[in-house]
């Protein structure tokens, strides 16, 4: 049985702004501590992150947060 997102949490993600003439200077990386204690290992071993390091990781709501105003600076159609 394959894993279903709404089942386990997300502990990182990340963003570049693609910009043609100004390079990939805009850039965000957040990482989630898990809001679900269900996990899978194999995952986290390819992210070479370890349960207990994904435990350490920010806030979600903090990180979510953080990037919104950056969606909205910089995406003009709804995000």
């Amino acid at each position: 049985m394959e894993p279903i997102p709404g089942d386990y949490s997300m502990v990182c993600f990340g963003a570049v702004l693609v910009m043609v003439r100004e390079g990939l200077d805009k850039t965000f990386y957040g990482r989630l501590r898990p809001i679900l204690d269900k996990w899978i290992p194999e995952p986290l071993t390819v992210c070479g992150f370890s349960r207990e390091d994904t435990l350490s990781f920010d806030n979600p709501k903090t990180v979510t947060e953080s990037f919104a105003p950056r969606l909205k600076e910089n995406v003009k159609a709804r995000p």
